[in-house]
């Protein structure tokens, strides 16, 4: 792959990834439109992805250690707090795991079908589109929001389908605060992520694989990771999330008018 190439994968998977445009659609649409296998653009996002997994636990790096902090401490109350905490995260991620662990061999399939995305973007823009109608709300995290919350999540596994869009949007619908959805859709992001990055490493062929061009993607999927989470988190405690829904709407039209 060239290094022209592998940078705009890494600016692209960086931006989408944490974005709620969708990621593994627009690496699908990267994919039609350089004319580049399909095996070659998986390999080199599995490398992409170390980047923006990077990027999520410098960002959160704060939340994630006063997790750690509650859980370790000796006082009782803050100790529940982070078990409960850790709880919610492993609830939220078992339906994701589920549909990665079982269906993985079909899953690759779809990211060889770049007609799925434009449907699957139209539906992005509508839940991005439809919190514009939501009322501010503070209701705490539970169980129950943490499953629904992974059940989108699962959901996002289909190219076209944002995760964080998706997740987001459901903590919304579900009365959470804007802060607090926005912080708990990236905390449950965290195990997935990590978990694929390793899991995608030990699975890619390295042949496909440039060391030199994908070290300078992953370094611009890196960057533009961070730079998306602060834009996204603006966004969302802004009211201005569903702006991205006018985008998706675009880029799933134009994919339904042009990709054959």
């Amino acid at each position: 792959m060239s290094t022209v190439a592998a940078i705009v994968l890494g600016l692209v998977q960086g931006l989408s990834e944490f974005l709620p445009v969708s990621s593994s659609g627009h690496l699908v649409l990267l994919q039609y439109l350089l004319k580049t296998p399909p095996e070659t653009v998986l390999a080199v996002t599995a490398v992409l992805h170390l980047g923006t997994a990077a990027a999520l636990v410098v960002y959160f790096r704060r939340e994630l250690t006063g997790i750690i902090a509650s859980v370790c401490s000796r006082a009782s109350a803050r100790r529940r707090e982070g078990l409960r905490t850790i709880g919610y995260v492993a609830l939220g991620s078992v339906p994701a795991a589920l549909v990665g662990i079982l269906l993985r061999s079909k899953i690759d399939e779809l990211f060889a079908r770049p007609t799925l995305v434009g449907p699957m973007l139209l539906v992005t823009a509508a839940a991005l589109l439809v919190t514009r109608f939501v009322a501010d709300r503070d209701r705490p995290l539970g169980w129950t929001a943490a499953l629904v919350v992974g059940l989108a999540q699962a959901v996002a596994i289909l190219p076209g389908i944002s995760r964080s869009g998706a997740t987001i949007a459901a903590a919304l619908l579900l009365g959470l605060s804007r802060p607090g959805a926005f912080r708990f859709s990236f905390i449950l992001s965290v195990p997935i992520v990590l978990a694929a990055s390793v899991i995608e490493l030990f699975a890619i062929d390295w042949s496909l694989v440039g060391a030199g061009p994908v070290a300078l993607g992953t370094f611009c999927a890196f960057a533009a990771g961070l730079a998306a989470l602060v834009l996204l988190r603006r966004a969302v405690v802004g009211r201005r999330f569903y702006w991205f829904g006018f985008y998706c709407v675009a880029a799933g039209l134009a994919a339904l008018l042009f990709i054959r």
